[in-house]
Parts: C-alpha cells; sequence; structure tokens
C-alpha cells in the first residue's frame, strides 16, 4: 500500500497553520516516506504561504500550492479530496486543526482494514463528543472495539481512499444543487451557507446509505479559530487526543452487531430491544429528528399525543443503553402513533423528565455556575436584543428624514 498523502489545507490564518505543521512534524510516520501537500487559497496575507515555504518537512517530498484565484472553501476541500485519486489515499487537515502523534499510524491501519468495505464513505481521525445537530453531548457505545460508524461525514481530520472519494464525487457532480429542507436530514446541515461542502458529503451519506468510521479517542482536536463559518474562538469541539504510542488497533466490521448511529446521531438497531421492527421505528432520543418519516413507533423524550408503548429511566450512559437494558422509569418514551391519546396525561410526566434530562447532562455542575451561565446567556440576548432595535430606530429615523425632505 502506497503511503497516504498529507493534504493541508490553510487560508488566511498563519499562526493556525504554524500549529498544525508543528504538530504534524512531531507526528511517527514509522520510516515511512510521506507526501505533504500544502494547498493554500488565494489571499492577502503573504505570511500563510511563507510559512508553508520555510516548513521544513523532514519525512518525504513537501509541494506548497498556493492557488492563483480564491477558490472558496467548497471548491478548495473538494480540489485537496481529488488528490486521493492522485496519490492513492489522502489524509485532509484544516489548519484549525492539531493532531496525534499517532494520527498517522491510525489512519493506515484503518485504510488496510476498511479500503475494499463499500459501507465505508470516508475515515474519521476525529471523534465526538459533542452531538453538533443540537448542541448536546454525544458519548458512543463502547464495544471493546477501537471504531464505531456514524453517519455524519468529518472536516475535522478526514482519511480518503481513491475509491472513497471516486465514488463520492461521482455523485456529486451530478448532484450538486442546492439542499432544501428534507426530512432525514438535520435541519442544522441543511442550513449551513453554500460554502459548506460538507453539507454534500453528509447528504451523499444518508442517499447512499453509507458511513465514516470514527474512533473512540480522538486523533485530532479543533482549535475553534476564528474562519470562514467561524467569528469567534471556540474551545466547544476540544476533545482529549491519543498521546500513547498504539500499535495495534481492533477495527469492528460493518454489520448489525456492530455500534452504528444515524446522520442525527441516534442509535441504530434499537428495535429487537424495544420489542418492535426496526423499520418501523424511528429513534429521537435527542428529540432533534421528530417523527420524521411517519414510522408508527417512536422513542423520544418528546410531548406527543400518542399511546405510551414502553417507557424508560434516564439512568445510564450513553442513554439508549437504558433502553437496551430495560431500565425502568419515566424519562424516554416508546409511542405507538397509531393510536391517540390524550396528551394532557403525559404533560406530567415529559415535565418531569425534562428536569432529569438537564440534571443527567450537567451531571454535578454547582448551581451557582448555572446562574453564572444563565446571567451571561442572557446578557447576550439583551445585548443583541438592543442592538437590533438601534438598527431598526436609525432605519426609521433615516426614513422619517427622507421624507421630512
Amino acid at each position: 500500500m502506497k503511503s497516504p498523502a498529507i493534504v493541508v489545507v490553510g487560508y488566511n490564518r498563519p499562526e493556525a497553520l504554524s500549529r498544525l505543521l508543528m504538530s504534524l512534524s512531531e507526528a511517527n510516520f514509522d520510516g515511512a516516506s510521506v507526501p505533504l501537500i500544502i494547498s493554500i487559497d488565494q489571499n492577502d496575507n503573504a505570511g500563510v504561504a511563507k510559512i508553508a515555504d520555510d516548513f521544513r518537512w523532514n519525512y518525504g517530498e513537501k509541494i506548497v500550492n498556493v492557488h492563483p484565484k480564491r477558490l472558496g472553501l467548497r471548491k478548495h476541500i473538494i480540489s485537496c479530496g481529488n488528490l486521493a485519486l492522485q496519490y492513492g489515499s489522502a489524509i485532509v487537515l484544516e489548519d484549525d486543526l492539531f493532531v496525534s502523534p499517532n494520527f498517522y499510524m491510525f489512519a493506515k491501519a484503518a485504510i488496510a482494514f476498511y479500503e475494499k468495505e463499500d459501507k465505508i464513505a470516508g475515515i474519521s481521525l476525529y471523534s465526538h463528543l459533542w452531538n453538533v445537530n443540537c448542541s448536546r453531548p454525544f458519548v458512543p457505545a463502547d464495544d471493546g472495539m477501537d471504531a464505531y460508524f456514524l453517519q455524519f461525514a468529518q472536516s475535522w481530520g478526514q482519511v480518503w481512499t481513491a475509491s472513497m472519494w471516486r465514488s463520492f464525487i461521482d455523485w456529486y457532480n451530478d448532484n450538486a444543487a442546492d439542499i432544501q429542507d428534507e426530512p432525514d436530514l438535520p435541519q442544522t446541515v441543511v442550513h449551513w451557507p453554500d460554502t459548506s461542502w460538507l453539507k454534500y458529503f453528509i447528504k451523499y451519506l444518508v442517499r447512499t446509505n453509507r458511513y465514516f468510521v470514527y474512533p473512540r479517542i480522538s486523533l485530532t482536536t479543533n482549535f475553534g479559530d476564528r474562519g470562514q463559518h467561524s467569528k469567534v474562538v471556540s474551545s466547544s469541539y476540544q476533545v482529549p487526543l491519543l498521546l500513547g504510542d498504539k500499535k495495534d488497533y481492533k477495527f469492528p466490521k460493518y454489520d448489525i452487531n456492530a455500534v452504528i448511529y444515524d446522520v442525527f446521531f441516534e442509535r441504530a438497531e434499537l428495535g429487537a430491544a424495544l420489542g418492535v421492527l426496526e423499520e418501523e421505528l424511528c429513534v429521537d432520543l435527542y428529540s432533534s429528528k421528530g417523527n420524521n418519516l411517519g414510522r408508527r413507533y417512536w422513542l423520544t423524550m418528546t410531548t406527543a399525543n400518542y399511546r405510551v408503548h414502553s417507557s424508560y429511566g434516564l439512568r445510564m450512559r450513553p442513554h439508549e443503553v437504558n433502553i437496551i437494558y430495560g431500565i425502568k422509569g419515566d424519562d424516554i418514551y416508546c409511542y405507538d402513533t397509531t393510536c391517540i391519546y390524550d396528551e394532557s396525561k403525559n404533560k406530567r410526566l415529559i415535565t418531569k423528565s425534562k428536569i432529569n434530562r438537564i440534571a443527567y447532562e450537567l451531571r454535578d455542575t454547582k448551581r451557582a455556575d448555572i446562574w453564572v451561565h444563565g446571567i451571561v446567556h442572557l446578557r447576550k440576548l439583551v445585548a443583541s436584543a438592543i442592538k437590533k432595535v438601534c438598527i431598526l430606530t436609525r432605519i426609521i429615523d433615516g426614513a422619517d428624514f427622507k421624507l421630512k425632505k
């Protein structure tokens, strides 16, 4: 197998680029000759290209590609992904990332295991601890393997083989039109800007029923620097890195016994635990999906006017384990949507379940901390409202002034 090429994506963040390149220089490549391509979109910051030119790469060929015209993020990433066709496989890293010393060894091992598996459309180096669709904690179930499957493409460190990328790009060339509201896609994804390449790859996963492989312990972390899709610095997506020297990985095969999550970060194959058919079940434990496809059974914490088929407590972690082991309680409900029920009879239980969910997710956070967080959030809302009122007032005053003239 040829050594995967490393493709670094840069634009106008010199400090971020320098930080990523530093972490790459300290990684373990086990003596392999590794091509490094630093792809920089056209910008007015000459310091970015200088950092790329001055960086010393001791592990193989280094190529710096400064695009003469502005591509924009989507076209830039697409051009970088195309390098997988040239090199056989590519590891794509945006400049606000930082890599584990073991990222390359993980990537090589995962490529070797999954390169012939048609269900796998990409390999993630990042591991989520947060459901980005609804801003709530995400903890994948641990089955003893070093990876799991998630129907959500990755932009914070991703690996593609030539065949994985070719399959996507062929689909993309025929389906690059704007993404409209679609029930089987998260609304957050649908409303990402058109400059996002990721939303198209996620749609591709859903339409073709493919998945990304995710590591249990992350091989990259995200600094959340200011950029095209982020106006403020944020540590929200910082995750623990694998810092040890791990040599052997235990990868799962893709089958019904594996740990699999859909595009909404919801666990697949819970029908058997509920005693219902999988194709008749909508799993909506984050309450961000709704019964989007009109399934008969709806597993959720949302208030609904349907008969409760079964209910569960919110005690074990991750939350779907409560269903698997039948933990009794009144926090999670499986509704039979064919039976209309008086909603008022469910409200007391649902209100209680919301309180329990907050306590479950916050754990032992002090009340004082919750108050501080609430006050800060309230101040932001008030400031935003005042700003809007001031803008509206100026518009009205301006219009009035023109009328008087």
